[in-house]
């Protein structure tokens, strides 16, 4: 769906009069943007497949000027050239071997009369051109979501025209208690362009997210903890631009675990065994652990309103301790000691066997890491 010379130029509907001299075989170049230039030295600035307008300001009669115009418009790999003529060039500034440089190059070139206004034109190839580009973002994000349900390589190859490279590092901050506040959306990049590094900042749902390029620099960790009503989950730092989504849910995920456990501020990477949970592509392995330990003990509970799992994981936490799990749930000794005695025979482990008792202890983290992504 991308949008070609020939599209803009509308041979048969041609209100800018525009004059083909040159390149026809180049009509079907896909246009990136359209530009004025004046100096060919700005050439190495362009962005490919740049259509370029010029009037010649810069000429200043130079003979040969518009040859090295265009073959620095070849250089950087332009769309095409429309020489606004009448007043600083003229038509017959135009050589014959200039041409058949345009036309062994396949590079379009067109004259266009003084009277017809520069911002008039550019303008309405500009307009036709953001149109057509948010029509394909929108169609191709269609295909992406129903053949893939991901982001393409096309995302990186426009991130990297912004200067968004895939070799990293990058990090991700997702911030929780400030989404609605535009005064804080605004002081964030004030602040953030004083690190002079390239960062993006926007409004996701009921959080921002912040990416930066490179490791998350101590002045900002300073400035953000400043902020008493902020919440901050980060992710893993990302080697490569394309593992950027990776850690923008892990920064989502630390974020969910800092709010539970009322952290300000939480690290995917020192959620420990949970970090590991939170990573699986899927919870049908984590589903089986569990159930497997504590499936029948935890029916038991629901069954006859009972607190076996609450005073097993009680006892697990403190290292099989009956006094331990005793103070900590506020119960007598020979209490829990029942209690435990009735779990040992609903859990398909051995509670002396330490690496049993550790399959147990992993089965009620994981029960804790279901009950997180309930909430």
């Amino acid at each position: 769906m991308s949008l070609s010379i020939r599209q803009l130029y509308k041979e048969g509907d041609n209100p800018y009069a525009l004059q083909l001299l040159a390149g026809k075989e180049g009509l079907s170049h896909d246009v990136a943007w359209v530009q004025v230039m004046e100096e060919a030295a700005y050439g190495s600035f362009l962005r490919p497949h740049a259509f370029i307008f010029t009037t010649g300001l810069a000429s200043r009669g130079e003979p040969g000027w518009l040859e090295d115009f265009v073959a620095a418009l070849l250089k950087a790999d332009a769309a095409g050239l429309v020489v606004n003529t009448g007043k600083y060039l003229f038509p017959d500034d135009i050589t014959k071997a200039l041409k058949a440089r345009c036309d062994e190059a396949a590079f379009p070139l067109f004259i266009m009369p003084w009277e017809i206004r520069l911002a008039d034109i550019t303008q309405s190839f500009l307009s036709s051109l953001f149109l057509s580009n948010s029509e394909e973002y929108r169609a191709v994000t269609a295909w992406k979501e129903f053949l893939f349900g991901v982001q393409g390589s096309s995302v990186l190859t426009e991130l990297s025209l912004t200067g968004w490279r895939e070799d990293g590092p990058y990090t991700a901050l997702i911030l929780e208690g400030a989404a609605g506040d535009a005064s804080f959306l605004a002081e964030s990049k004030s602040f953030l362009n004083t690190l002079a590094e390239p960062y993006f900042i926007f409004p996701y749902k009921e959080t921002l997210v912040l990416l930066l390029k490179g490791k998350l620099p101590q002045p900002l960790t300073v400035w953000l903890k400043s902020h008493e009503n902020l919440t901050v989950g980060q992710g893993l730092t990302a080697a490569q631009l394309s593992q950027l989504p990776d850690s923008c849910r892990q920064g989502q995920q630390a974020l969910v675990w800092a709010c539970l456990h009322g952290r300000r501020w939480c690290f995917f990477g020192a959620l420990g065994a949970y970090a590991l949970f939170f990573s699986q592509p899927d919870d049908q392995v984590l589903q089986v652990i569990h159930d497997r330990a504590l499936k029948r003990l935890l029916d038991y509970d629901e069954a006859h309103h009972a607190n076996l799992y609450e005073t097993l994981e009680a006892y697990l936490c403190h290292d099989g301790s009956l006094k331990g799990t005793a103070e900590q749930l506020y119960l007598h000794r020979n209490t829990v000691a029942y209690r435990i005695g009735k779990a040992e025979k609903l859990v398909p482990y051995d509670l002396k066997d330490w690496e049993q008792r550790f399959t147990v202890f992993l089965a009620c983290h994981i029960h804790r890491y279901f009950q997180i992504l309930v909430k």
